[in-house]
C-alpha cells in the first residue's frame, strides 16, 4: 500500500464517517449574525485553526503519536482518552469526537485491519473508553507508515475543509470564495504544523471559550441543521 494514497483516502471529505453533519458551533455563530460573509468566515476559519485545533485536536493527535512511537502500553492510551474527554466540555463536542472515532475505526477496519485500532474500537464499544477521532486517526495513520508531519498537515486541512464547506452552506458564501479561503490559509496550516512540536504541554487543551459557548448554545437552539 502507498502511505500517500491511504492518507488521501482517509482524509477525503467524502470519506463516509459523518463529518459533514457537525458544524462545531458554527451554526450558532451564523444564526447570531457573527459569521455573515466571506471576511467573517475567513476570520472564523483562521481563528478555529490557531486558537482551537492547534491546542486541542491537533495536539491530541500528536500526543497519541508520541505514545505510539514510544510503544507505550494500553493504560497510557486510557489516560489520554480520559484527558481528552475531560477537556471537551460541551457535550455535543464530546459526542462528535466519539461518533467520528467509531465510524472511522469501523470503516478503516473493513479496508485494512490494524490490531491497535480494533482494540481501541472494542474498548469504546464496551464502554471502557470514550473514544476520540484524533486518536483513532493517529493510530491508523501511524500503522500505515504516514509521517507525523503529513498526518498533521492532512488533519488541519480536513478540518479547514469542513469549516469552509459548512460556511458555504450556512452563511452562505460562494464555492469560489470557499476555495479561496482554503488556498489562502495554506500558509497558516504549514506554520501551525511546524509549531506543533513546540507547543507547551501545559497549554494543551487551552479553552476556546467563544466557540465552546456557541456549541453549548447550539444544544438548545430552536431549529438546527447540524448535530453539533
Amino acid at each position: 500500500m502507498q502511505p500517500l494514497l491511504t492518507l488521501l483516502q482517509i482524509n477525503d471529505s467524502m470519506f463516509p464517517i459523518g463529518g459533514f453533519t457537525h458544524s462545531y458551533g458554527l451554526e450558532s455563530y451564523v444564526s447570531q449574525g457573527i459569521v455573515k460573509d466571506t471576511p467573517t468566515a475567513t476570520t472564523y476559519a483562521r481563528d478555529m485553526l490557531s486558537h482551537n485545533i492547534y491546542y486541542n485536536d491537533a495536539a491530541f493527535l500528536q500526543m497519541a503519536w508520541k505514545l505510539l512511537e514510544a510503544k507505550k502500553p494500553a493504560r497510557e492510551f486510557q489516560k489520554l482518552d480520559e484527558f481528552i474527554t475531560a477537556l471537551k466540555a460541551p457535550s455535543e463536542i464530546r459526542m462528535a469526537s466519539k461518533k467520528l472515532a467509531v465510524r472511522f475505526l469501523k470503516l478503516t477496519q473493513t479496508l485494512h485491519p490494524v490490531k491497535r485500532c480494533s482494540n481501541y474500537l472494542a474498548k469504546i464499544q464496551e464502554g471502557k473508553l470514550h473514544g476520540h477521532y484524533p486518536v483513532a486517526f493517529a493510530m491508523y495513520a501511524f500503522a500505515h507508515g504516514i509521517s507525523l508531519k503529513d498526518a498533521l498537515m492532512a488533519f488541519y486541512y480536513n478540518t479547514l475543509n469542513g469549516i469552509v464547506t459548512n460556511c458555504a452552506k450556512l452563511v452562505p458564501i460562494s464555492q469560489n470564495d470557499a476555495q479561496k479561503i482554503l488556498f489562502n490559509l495554506q500558509a497558516d496550516i504549514s506554520q501551525l504544523v511546524e509549531q506543533q512540536e513546540e507547543l507547551d504541554e501545559m497549554l494543551v487543551g487551552l479553552c476556546c471559550i467563544g466557540q465552546e459557548i456557541r456549541c453549548m448554545q447550539h444544544e438548545k437552539q430552536y431549529s438546527r441543521l447540524y448535530i453539533s
